[in-house]
């Protein structure tokens, strides 16, 4: 019988499957491009094709992100993923849900953000004197460093999660109680992130060759 964690990375590739299909010759011919146009010198033309191809490659990891959304918990809905290219993240691939429920007025958001030049320069973030100045709690999130805020009066928050210091999983909650933002952090597979990014590592090095 498959796992869950099986059946996900199953969705996971097939996806990169069927989009790699559909970007993998659009990535070499930008990257076939770049070559020619820096062979003529023509450097920005090079630049501009190999950003191209970055942006394609992005896609497809974005696509692979979305099979790691939780479904909507009970009594909750859904509304589309939608991909994300951080900008502000050094160009990093992601994915971004939002969940309500209607008896409550309850909304949550999820995103997940890809590895970025950025990123170790967030690892700080999860030192527990740096969260603590912010007033979060350093905690744990399936076994990964986790940086709680939530303030009970508001009844709203965000749980930052650090997986492996690839991923990050930021949850971000209005008119919620903190178990129900717990239950979406913790509704996430974090263990197929680890052979997800293996899967990532693999068909860019393909493509890139």
């Amino acid at each position: 019988m498959f796992t869950r964690q099986t059946k996900i990375l199953v969705l996971v590739m097939a996806a990169f499957i069927c989009s790699g299909a559909a970007y993998a010759d659009d990535v070499l011919e930008a990257i076939q491009e770049a070559t020619e146009a820096y062979n003529e010198k023509a450097y920005t033309e090079a630049v501009e094709s190999l950003e191209y191809a970055k942006q394609l490659i992005q896609q497809m990891t974005s696509e692979g992100l979305k099979n790691f959304l939780p479904k909507p918990l009970e009594g909750w809905k859904a509304k589309e993923a939608k991909s994300q290219n951080m900008g502000m993240m050094g160009g990093s691939a992601g994915v971004e849900q939002e969940y309500w429920k209607a008896s409550s007025g309850s909304s949550v958001t999820m995103t997940i953000m890809g590895e970025s030049p950025m990123f170790q320069g967030m690892m700080g973030m999860f030192n527990p004197a740096i969260a603590g100045s912010s007033g979060g709690k350093l905690q744990k999130i399936k076994r990964n460093k986790a940086i709680v805020n939530y303030s009970a009066d508001n009844r709203d928050g965000e749980i930052m999660i650090n997986v492996d210091k690839k991923y990050l999983v930021i949850v971000k909650g209005s008119n919620v109680d903190e178990n129900e933002l717990r239950n979406y952090a913790s509704a996430v597979d974090y263990n197929g992130f680890k052979c997800f990014y293996c899967l990532i590592e693999t068909l860019t090095s393909r493509v890139c060759l």
